[in-house]
């Protein structure tokens, strides 16, 4: 008696299986992914997309802190709408600006060390007048403001010197006494104790944008 073969499954069957396997997958996958999805939303903080678009910001190629971020953008829109040239310069708040320079006139009294290093502290040096325009200009500011103020002039041996290294050229008001080796200005130039509290005045270039 002769053994009868069992029909092999035609191969377009085959096919619709592996179809239906593969969409299974597929759908597995998925409802795997909406269930993390779900599970943990995303973490994006705004810091996070403020430090991203500090890094993707090509034309600043700098890591601004997040706190400075509007200041910033509004210096950047005020240069636009006044700059004149190619550059924006412009001076601090609480600073006065004169012929590319920025002046500082201190509230604070004290000795006249402590006011050259709150100068340079601010990235900046008592003020050493160059011409007679710049004194005229200080001289103005002096005179709206009480008191005396300290600039960058001290005396060594009996010559005085600004802090640009240059001799002093003029008068001086001085009681003569040994201890009265720093100047102010008031309502004229004068020596004083550099012990004594007074105020100062600090220059710096103006920034540029």
């Amino acid at each position: 008696m002769r053994r009868l073969k069992k029909p092999k499954a035609p191969a377009q069957y085959l096919h619709v299986v592996l179809v239906i396997a593969a969409v299974a997958l597929k759908v597995v996958e998925i409802s795997a992914l909406l269930f993390i999805v779900q599970k943990n939303p995303c973490n994006t903080t705004i810091e996070d997309a403020v430090q991203n678009f500090q890094n993707e910001d090509k034309e600043l190629h700098l890591n601004i802190p997040h706190k400075y971020l509007d200041a910033y953008y509004a210096i950047k829109d005020l240069c636009a709408a006044t700059a004149t040239g190619t550059v924006c310069e412009f001076c601090p708040l609480n600073w006065d600006a004169f012929n590319g320079k920025c002046y500082f006139f201190s509230e604070d009294r004290n000795n006249w060390s402590m006011g050259d290093n709150d100068c340079q502290r601010r990235n900046a040096e008592l003020i050493s007048p160059k011409d007679v325009k710049e004194k005229d200009f200080i001289l103005r500011h002096v005179a709206l403001k009480n008191g005396h103020f300290w600039i960058g002039l001290t005396k060594s041996g009996s010559n005085w010197y600004w802090k640009t290294g240059e001799k002093f050229q003029g008068n001086i008001r001085s009681a003569k006494s040994e201890e009265h080796q720093c100047a102010t200005y008031g309502k004229d130039l004068s020596a004083e104790s550099c012990f004594n509290p007074n105020k100062w005045i600090c220059k710096k270039n103006m920034s540029q944008f």
